[in-house]
Protein backbone atom coordinates (compact mmCIF):
# COMPACT_ATOMS: atom_id res chain seq x y z
CA UNK A 1 0.00 0.00 0.00
CA UNK A 2 1.89 3.64 -0.83
CA UNK A 3 1.30 6.39 1.16
CA UNK A 4 -1.35 8.17 0.13
CA UNK A 5 -0.08 11.74 -0.53
CA UNK A 6 1.58 11.85 3.34
CA UNK A 7 5.44 12.23 3.29
CA UNK A 8 5.91 10.64 7.10
CA UNK A 9 3.88 8.92 9.84
CA UNK A 10 3.11 10.75 12.15
CA UNK A 11 1.67 8.75 15.38
CA UNK A 12 0.33 9.94 18.42
CA UNK A 13 0.77 13.41 18.76
CA UNK A 14 -1.12 15.06 21.40
CA UNK A 15 -4.34 16.38 20.15
CA UNK A 16 -6.82 19.14 21.51
CA UNK A 17 -9.29 18.12 25.11
CA UNK A 18 -11.97 18.28 22.35
CA UNK A 19 -10.83 16.07 20.00
CA UNK A 20 -12.44 12.90 21.30
CA UNK A 21 -11.90 9.88 18.96
CA UNK A 22 -14.45 7.36 18.11
CA UNK A 23 -13.80 4.84 20.86
CA UNK A 24 -15.43 1.59 19.76
CA UNK A 25 -14.77 1.01 16.30
CA UNK A 26 -16.12 -2.05 14.96
CA UNK A 27 -14.86 -4.56 12.36
CA UNK A 28 -15.07 -2.65 9.33
CA UNK A 29 -16.11 -5.47 7.23
CA UNK A 30 -18.33 -8.85 7.47
CA UNK A 31 -15.77 -12.06 8.32
CA UNK A 32 -14.51 -13.81 11.16
CA UNK A 33 -10.87 -13.01 11.53
CA UNK A 34 -8.34 -15.97 11.66
CA UNK A 35 -10.84 -17.98 9.37
CA UNK A 36 -11.86 -16.33 6.15
CA UNK A 37 -10.06 -13.23 6.73
CA UNK A 38 -6.60 -11.93 8.30
CA UNK A 39 -4.29 -8.64 8.99
CA UNK A 40 -1.68 -8.93 6.61
CA UNK A 41 -0.43 -5.68 6.93
CA UNK A 42 -0.57 -3.27 9.95
CA UNK A 43 -0.05 0.67 10.75
CA UNK A 44 3.83 1.40 9.90
CA UNK A 45 4.97 2.82 13.68
CA UNK A 46 8.86 3.74 12.23
CA UNK A 47 8.54 7.78 11.38
CA UNK A 48 12.00 6.74 9.42
CA UNK A 49 12.84 4.90 6.22
CA UNK A 50 12.70 1.13 7.83
CA UNK A 51 8.78 -0.73 9.06
CA UNK A 52 7.54 -1.79 12.11
CA UNK A 53 4.25 -2.57 13.21
CA UNK A 54 2.48 -1.48 16.87
CA UNK A 55 4.38 -4.54 19.18
CA UNK A 56 7.63 -3.92 16.89
CA UNK A 57 6.83 -6.90 14.37
CA UNK A 58 7.09 -6.96 10.59
CA UNK A 59 3.59 -6.99 9.82
CA UNK A 60 3.57 -3.37 8.06
CA UNK A 61 5.32 -1.58 5.27
CA UNK A 62 7.52 1.68 5.23
CA UNK A 63 4.72 4.29 5.46
CA UNK A 64 2.08 2.09 5.57
CA UNK A 65 -0.66 3.77 6.92
CA UNK A 66 -3.56 1.67 8.10
CA UNK A 67 -4.72 -1.87 8.41
CA UNK A 68 -4.89 -4.48 5.50
CA UNK A 69 -7.99 -7.00 6.06
CA UNK A 70 -7.49 -9.72 3.33
CA UNK A 71 -10.15 -12.00 1.95
CA UNK A 72 -9.71 -15.50 1.00
CA UNK A 73 -9.20 -15.05 -2.42
CA UNK A 74 -10.91 -13.76 -5.81
CA UNK A 75 -13.73 -15.89 -5.48
CA UNK A 76 -14.81 -14.65 -2.21
CA UNK A 77 -14.86 -11.36 -3.53
CA UNK A 78 -17.18 -11.80 -6.45
CA UNK A 79 -19.14 -13.66 -3.54
CA UNK A 80 -19.21 -10.55 -2.04
CA UNK A 81 -18.06 -9.39 1.10
CA UNK A 82 -19.14 -6.47 2.97
CA UNK A 83 -17.87 -3.37 4.23
CA UNK A 84 -18.94 -1.62 7.01
CA UNK A 85 -18.98 1.96 8.88
CA UNK A 86 -16.49 1.50 11.87
CA UNK A 87 -18.39 3.98 13.71
CA UNK A 88 -21.07 6.54 13.16
CA UNK A 89 -20.37 9.59 10.84
CA UNK A 90 -21.10 11.65 7.74
CA UNK A 91 -19.66 10.48 4.09
CA UNK A 92 -17.15 13.33 3.40
CA UNK A 93 -15.94 12.06 -0.12
CA UNK A 94 -16.25 8.77 -1.98
CA UNK A 95 -14.77 7.58 -5.42
CA UNK A 96 -16.40 4.67 -7.74
CA UNK A 97 -15.68 3.05 -11.37
CA UNK A 98 -11.94 2.28 -10.91
CA UNK A 99 -11.40 -1.11 -12.01
CA UNK A 100 -11.35 -4.54 -9.70
CA UNK A 101 -7.52 -5.24 -11.56
CA UNK A 102 -3.86 -6.32 -9.77
CA UNK A 103 -1.68 -3.90 -10.45
CA UNK A 104 1.18 -5.98 -10.47
CA UNK A 105 -0.39 -6.59 -14.32
CA UNK A 106 -1.96 -3.18 -14.67
CA UNK A 107 1.36 -1.40 -13.70
CA UNK A 108 1.54 1.54 -11.80
CA UNK A 109 0.40 4.01 -14.23
CA UNK A 110 -2.78 2.66 -14.06
CA UNK A 111 -3.74 3.99 -10.93
CA UNK A 112 -1.65 7.32 -10.37
CA UNK A 113 -3.23 8.97 -8.40
CA UNK A 114 -6.02 6.69 -7.13
CA UNK A 115 -4.34 4.36 -5.07
CA UNK A 116 -7.31 4.35 -2.68
CA UNK A 117 -8.92 2.56 -5.34
CA UNK A 118 -12.70 2.91 -4.95
CA UNK A 119 -13.31 4.13 -1.78
CA UNK A 120 -15.52 6.34 1.19
CA UNK A 121 -14.22 8.78 3.71
CA UNK A 122 -16.32 9.37 6.89
CA UNK A 123 -16.17 12.51 9.34
CA UNK A 124 -16.68 11.44 12.86
CA UNK A 125 -16.55 14.94 14.19
CA UNK A 126 -13.39 16.77 15.47
CA UNK A 127 -11.19 16.27 12.09
CA UNK A 128 -11.33 12.24 13.06
CA UNK A 129 -12.21 10.22 9.84
CA UNK A 130 -11.56 6.72 8.31
CA UNK A 131 -10.81 5.63 5.03
CA UNK A 132 -12.25 2.54 3.41
CA UNK A 133 -10.10 1.96 0.41
CA UNK A 134 -9.96 -0.87 -2.73
CA UNK A 135 -13.48 -1.69 -2.76
CA UNK A 136 -15.52 -3.09 -5.49
CA UNK A 137 -16.24 -1.27 -8.32
CA UNK A 138 -19.68 -0.37 -8.35
CA UNK A 139 -20.56 -1.93 -5.17
CA UNK A 140 -21.08 1.59 -3.55
CA UNK A 141 -23.56 2.41 -1.52
CA UNK A 142 -23.91 5.38 0.22
CA UNK A 143 -23.78 9.10 -1.17
CA UNK A 144 -21.65 12.19 -0.32
CA UNK A 145 -23.32 13.87 2.79
CA UNK A 146 -25.37 10.77 3.90
CA UNK A 147 -25.77 10.20 7.94
CA UNK A 148 -24.09 6.39 8.08
CA UNK A 149 -24.70 4.35 11.30
CA UNK A 150 -21.54 2.08 12.94
CA UNK A 151 -22.03 -1.13 11.11
CA UNK A 152 -24.31 0.15 7.94
CA UNK A 153 -22.83 -1.54 4.97
CA UNK A 154 -21.31 0.98 2.46
CA UNK A 155 -19.95 -1.23 -0.35
CA UNK A 156 -17.89 -4.48 -0.62
CA UNK A 157 -14.53 -5.40 -0.21
CA UNK A 158 -12.47 -5.45 -3.70
CA UNK A 159 -9.55 -5.45 -5.72
CA UNK A 160 -9.14 -1.13 -6.94
CA UNK A 161 -6.50 0.93 -6.78
CA UNK A 162 -3.08 -0.22 -5.27
CA UNK A 163 -3.27 -3.58 -4.78
CA UNK A 164 -2.19 -7.17 -5.63
CA UNK A 165 -5.11 -9.09 -3.54
CA UNK A 166 -8.75 -8.37 -2.80
CA UNK A 167 -8.57 -6.91 0.54
CA UNK A 168 -9.99 -3.77 2.75
CA UNK A 169 -7.67 -1.02 3.53
CA UNK A 170 -9.13 1.08 6.72
CA UNK A 171 -7.32 3.80 8.57
CA UNK A 172 -8.17 6.05 10.94
CA UNK A 173 -6.70 10.07 11.66
CA UNK A 174 -7.31 13.09 13.15
CA UNK A 175 -6.57 15.33 10.26
CA UNK A 176 -3.40 14.46 8.82
CA UNK A 177 -2.36 12.81 12.07
CA UNK A 178 -2.44 8.71 11.30
CA UNK A 179 -3.84 6.86 14.57
CA UNK A 180 -3.55 2.98 15.11
CA UNK A 181 -6.59 1.87 16.53
CA UNK A 182 -4.28 -0.91 18.21
CA UNK A 183 -2.95 2.02 20.28
CA UNK A 184 -4.83 4.77 20.32
CA UNK A 185 -4.02 8.24 21.84
CA UNK A 186 -1.54 6.20 25.30
CA UNK A 187 0.88 3.61 25.28
CA UNK A 188 2.87 2.66 28.38
CA UNK A 189 5.12 0.87 26.37
CA UNK A 190 7.00 1.39 22.97
CA UNK A 191 6.21 -1.97 22.03
CA UNK A 192 2.48 -3.54 22.51
CA UNK A 193 -0.98 -2.32 22.13
CA UNK A 194 -2.39 0.86 23.79
CA UNK A 195 -3.89 1.62 27.07
CA UNK A 196 -6.82 2.28 25.60
CA UNK A 197 -7.11 0.61 22.18
CA UNK A 198 -9.95 2.54 19.92
CA UNK A 199 -11.09 -1.85 18.49
CA UNK A 200 -14.63 -2.51 20.59
CA UNK A 201 -13.38 -4.60 23.60
CA UNK A 202 -14.95 -7.76 21.37
CA UNK A 203 -13.09 -7.10 18.10
CA UNK A 204 -9.73 -5.93 20.03
CA UNK A 205 -10.61 -9.37 21.21
CA UNK A 206 -10.30 -11.43 17.76
CA UNK A 207 -8.14 -8.98 16.08
CA UNK A 208 -5.09 -11.77 17.96
CA UNK A 209 -2.04 -10.91 16.31
CA UNK A 210 -0.60 -13.01 13.96
CA UNK A 211 3.23 -13.49 13.37
CA UNK A 212 2.64 -15.25 10.30
CA UNK A 213 -0.28 -16.37 8.39
CA UNK A 214 -1.73 -19.55 6.22
CA UNK A 215 -4.59 -18.32 4.49
CA UNK A 216 -5.90 -21.05 2.44
CA UNK A 217 -5.32 -24.91 1.87
CA UNK A 218 -6.60 -27.09 -0.55
CA UNK A 219 -6.31 -30.59 -2.58
CA UNK A 220 -5.68 -30.94 -6.05
CA UNK A 221 -5.79 -33.50 -8.71
CA UNK A 222 -2.13 -32.27 -10.35
CA UNK A 223 0.00 -29.85 -9.95
CA UNK A 224 -1.87 -26.55 -9.22
CA UNK A 225 -0.75 -22.47 -10.60
CA UNK A 226 -0.79 -20.14 -7.59
CA UNK A 227 -2.91 -17.87 -10.15
CA UNK A 228 -5.50 -20.54 -10.30
CA UNK A 229 -5.75 -20.61 -6.73
CA UNK A 230 -5.86 -17.16 -6.07
CA UNK A 231 -8.76 -17.08 -8.91
CA UNK A 232 -10.93 -19.72 -6.15
CA UNK A 233 -9.92 -22.95 -7.73
CA UNK A 234 -8.97 -25.87 -6.47
CA UNK A 235 -10.73 -25.52 -3.41
CA UNK A 236 -13.05 -27.92 -3.99
CA UNK A 237 -14.86 -30.41 -1.28
CA UNK A 238 -14.66 -33.45 -3.36
CA UNK A 239 -12.18 -35.41 -6.19
CA UNK A 240 -12.58 -38.11 -8.88
CA UNK A 241 -10.73 -41.49 -7.42
CA UNK A 242 -9.16 -41.70 -11.07
CA UNK A 243 -7.28 -37.92 -10.33
CA UNK A 244 -3.76 -38.50 -11.38
CA UNK A 245 -2.35 -37.14 -7.93
CA UNK A 246 -3.76 -35.67 -4.87
CA UNK A 247 -1.43 -32.24 -4.18
CA UNK A 248 -1.89 -30.53 -0.95
CA UNK A 249 -1.16 -26.81 -1.57
CA UNK A 250 -0.95 -24.25 0.93
CA UNK A 251 -0.61 -19.85 0.82
CA UNK A 252 1.19 -18.37 3.80
CA UNK A 253 2.00 -14.84 4.59
CA UNK A 254 4.65 -13.37 6.39
CA UNK A 255 7.29 -16.60 6.33
CA UNK A 256 10.94 -16.28 7.51
CA UNK A 257 13.90 -18.01 6.94
CA UNK A 258 14.11 -21.32 9.29
CA UNK A 259 10.44 -21.45 9.70
CA UNK A 260 9.40 -25.47 9.53
CA UNK A 261 6.05 -26.74 7.47
CA UNK A 262 4.70 -29.83 7.96
CA UNK A 263 2.71 -31.61 5.13
CA UNK A 264 0.54 -34.71 5.82
CA UNK A 265 -2.82 -36.82 4.08
CA UNK A 266 -4.36 -39.17 5.91
CA UNK A 267 -6.88 -41.57 4.11
CA UNK A 268 -9.74 -42.66 4.62
CA UNK A 269 -8.50 -45.55 6.13
CA UNK A 270 -6.89 -43.21 8.88
CA UNK A 271 -3.56 -43.54 7.98
CA UNK A 272 -0.87 -41.57 6.74
CA UNK A 273 -0.63 -41.25 3.07
CA UNK A 274 1.96 -38.36 2.58
CA UNK A 275 4.52 -36.93 5.24
CA UNK A 276 6.67 -34.36 3.53
CA UNK A 277 8.47 -31.32 5.22
CA UNK A 278 9.24 -28.18 3.85
CA UNK A 279 12.15 -25.70 5.29
CA UNK A 280 12.02 -22.22 4.67
CA UNK A 281 15.17 -20.93 3.60
CA UNK A 282 14.29 -17.33 2.80
CA UNK A 283 11.65 -14.65 3.97
CA UNK A 284 8.73 -13.93 1.88
CA UNK A 285 5.71 -11.65 2.09
CA UNK A 286 3.44 -13.95 0.25
CA UNK A 287 4.88 -17.95 -0.10
CA UNK A 288 3.10 -20.18 -1.81
CA UNK A 289 4.14 -24.56 -1.98
CA UNK A 290 2.81 -27.58 -2.48
CA UNK A 291 3.34 -31.57 -1.98
CA UNK A 292 1.51 -34.49 -3.76
CA UNK A 293 1.60 -37.74 -4.30
CA UNK A 294 0.53 -39.86 -7.97
CA UNK A 295 -2.24 -42.07 -8.11
CA UNK A 296 -1.69 -45.82 -6.68
CA UNK A 297 -2.71 -47.73 -9.66
CA UNK A 298 -6.38 -47.23 -11.20
CA UNK A 299 -7.59 -45.11 -8.42
CA UNK A 300 -7.50 -44.06 -5.16
CA UNK A 301 -9.49 -45.45 -2.37
CA UNK A 302 -13.11 -43.81 -1.78
CA UNK A 303 -13.40 -41.94 1.22
CA UNK A 304 -12.42 -39.21 3.41
CA UNK A 305 -8.97 -37.20 2.93
CA UNK A 306 -7.98 -35.04 5.50
CA UNK A 307 -5.22 -32.72 4.42
CA UNK A 308 -2.81 -30.85 7.33
CA UNK A 309 -0.50 -28.04 7.33
CA UNK A 310 1.32 -26.98 10.15
CA UNK A 311 3.84 -24.11 10.28
CA UNK A 312 6.70 -23.73 13.06
CA UNK A 313 8.80 -20.87 13.73
CA UNK A 314 10.75 -22.35 16.41
CA UNK A 315 9.22 -22.04 20.05
CA UNK A 316 7.57 -18.70 19.21
CA UNK A 317 4.62 -19.49 16.72
CA UNK A 318 3.08 -22.74 15.56
CA UNK A 319 -0.50 -22.48 13.09
CA UNK A 320 -1.92 -25.05 11.12
CA UNK A 321 -4.79 -25.57 8.74
CA UNK A 322 -6.71 -28.79 7.90
CA UNK A 323 -9.10 -29.86 4.69
CA UNK A 324 -10.92 -32.43 4.21
CA UNK A 325 -12.11 -33.99 0.54
CA UNK A 326 -14.42 -36.51 -0.89
CA UNK A 327 -12.56 -38.68 -3.24
CA UNK A 328 -15.52 -40.98 -4.94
Amino acid sequence: MSRYAIASVLLLLALPAAAEPPYGLRLPLDCQPGVDCWILRHVDHDPGPGARDYICGKLTGDGHQGVDFAIRDLAAMVEGVPVRAAATGVVEGLRDGVRDINVEDAGPGAIESRECGNGVRIDHGDGWVTMYCHMRRGSIMVQQGDRIGAGQQIGLVGLSGDTSFPHLHFDLRQGERIVDPFVGLERADECGPGSRPLWREDVMAQLVYQPVVLTAIGVAPGVPKVEDVRAGYHAEDSLSATSPALVIWVEAYWVEAGDRLSFQLIGPDLRSMLERTQNIEKAHKNWFGYVGERRPGDAWPAGTYTAKVTLERGETARVALEKQVVVN
